[in-house]
């Protein structure tokens, strides 16, 4: 006997995107679940909307234009992460997913590490209802 369960989470947790599977992790982002995250590796914020979409042409078979839509509609905060000559981690830089403006997804960088600062705020976040509205006390 199979069971079906209705399941309304309030959070959907998405770990190590590393390919095709980048178009679940986008549907699940765009279903309302504000809040939800994923994690990928690349070098850099940038460079992680790049191998986003890579990733999701993988797994679907859409014009790189819907797939950059769906990227800035479900993607608000990008956390890149790294590995210093010491071996640490730091947070290197948090930047904040624009819309798409000819045909190009824009990012707002609002904190970067530099050397010897520590982590800088070097922007503004231009989006606050969409993260007040998911919950985020700003």
């Amino acid at each position: 006997m199979i069971h079906h369960f209705i399941m309304r989470p309030d959070r959907i947790i998405v770990g190590e995107v590393r390919g095709g599977e980048a178009v679940d992790m986008l549907q699940a982002l765009n279903t309302g679940h504000d809040g939800s995250l994923g994690t990928a590796h690349a070098n850099s914020s940038r460079d992680m909307l790049s191998r986003l979409e890579t990733m999701t042409l993988m797994g679907v078979d859409l014009p790189l234009e819907a797939i950059r839509r769906q990227i800035a509609s479900g993607v608000d905060i990008l956390i890149h992460l790294g590995r210093m000559r010491d071996k640490t981690r730091k947070l290197l830089e948090v930047a904040e997913v624009g819309d798409v403006e000819d045909g190009e997804i824009q990012l707002n960088v609002l904190y970067q590490w530099q050397e010897g600062k520590g982590l800088v705020q070097t922007g503004q976040l231009k989006n606050r209802q969409k993260l007040l509205r998911a919950g985020v006390s700003l």
